[in-house]
């Protein structure tokens, strides 16, 4: 459920300032202040959710909440990676790039000489990005952000020259992938399980079949894991943050998690299962056609109890929250 919309601007509008403050504001220590400008700082939001579908709402509300809130140093940038990118063409990204480039010049970054202030460059901006999970299509995003960050700053020192890409310099383009490859994975790993989606661009900077197929493995890995295997996580992240206030008059019972209980449900699943394997084995080896459409009747319907009562089958928290 989402709050009114009054609820979300003005929480939308305290957190910004609170950013802005933390980023070289009233709040941030003089040492904060050495690297950032003072209260000057300005924010471009870059919204990567697809403009239609089950997403379309949440980046709706986004850009209604930031035009509600009318603050003059947020920005919005609304980019529908999945439809820019559909056709795995990464290329597209420029569009992006070309769009942010002059945010990305006008925000800089902090340079100062060891010794002396007399030539220091302060960063006077930065750049939110957001997807429904702020995990796969951010890091990519980022990853783009830094690399042009990187480009800029490696020209004003004069290490490279002006126009030349990070991507002219091999080596140094294969470690600034592998290190935003790693935090992505690591990022992904602790968020969902796995490591990132679409890490071969930030790895290699272009698609490939194995990292496709890789995707495909972390994303059922990822579903297992959500529906099948999460409860337990969330009851020992309760436990961790002391969400879950341990009663020592009055301790739960041990529980023993299993991913198939011995009712219904983990029959219905193992029944999935094996018609799965029976229609395989008849395609396969009796040619039997009536055997086949049985099996796949029977795995239709077993499949159909599972979606319908989907609930029941998801494995919850166990702790019960006051």
């Amino acid at each position: 459920m989402l709050n009114p919309i009054d609820d979300q601007t003005e929480a939308f509008k305290r957190h910004m300032i609170m950013q802005r403050n933390i980023y070289g504001g009233k709040h941030a220590s003089s040492f904060m202040n050495n690297f950032f400008q003072p209260l000057n700082s300005s924010f471009v939001i870059v919204n990567l959710v697809n403009q239609k579908g089950r997403e379309k709402r949440v980046g709706g509300e986004l850009d209604r909440v930031v035009l509600r809130t009318n603050l003059d140093f947020v920005r919005l940038n609304a980019f529908d990676f999945h439809k820019e990118c559909r056709t795995l063409d990464w290329g597209r990204l420029d569009m992006l790039k070309k769009q942010l480039r002059s945010e990305i010049t006008e925000f800089g970054f902090f340079s100062s000489f060891l010794n002396s202030t007399e030539h220091m460059h302060k960063q006077k901006g930065f750049f939110r990005t957001n997807c429904m999970d702020c995990l796969d299509r951010t890091n990519v995003a980022q990853s783009m952000l830094a690399k042009e960050s990187l480009k800029d700053q490696l020209s004003y020192m004069k290490i490279i020259g002006n126009g030349f890409e990070v991507d002219s310099y091999p080596e140094l383009s294969a470690t600034f992938k592998r290190i935003w490859a790693d935090n992505g994975d690591e990022c992904s790993r602790q968020y969902a399980g796995t490591g990132a989606l679409k890490a071969d661009y930030t790895r290699f900077g272009k698609r490939t079949f194995s990292g496709a197929w890789n995707d495909c493995i972390n994303a059922f890995t990822r579903y297992f894991r959500n529906n099948f295997a999460d409860g337990y996580r969330q009851d020992a992240i309760n436990l961790f943050l002391g969400n879950f206030r341990v009663d020592p008059s009055n301790l739960p019972a041990t529980f023993e998690t299993t991913v198939l209980s011995f009712d219904y449900h983990g029959g219905a699943i193992v029944g999935a299962i094996f018609a799965a394997a029976m229609i395989i084995l008849c395609i396969l080896v009796a040619e039997n056609m009536t055997a086949t459409i049985f099996w796949l009747v029977v795995f239709m319907a077993l499949m159909l109890f599972i979606f319908v009562n989907g609930e029941e089958f998801v494995n919850k928290p166990r702790l019960k929250m006051d």
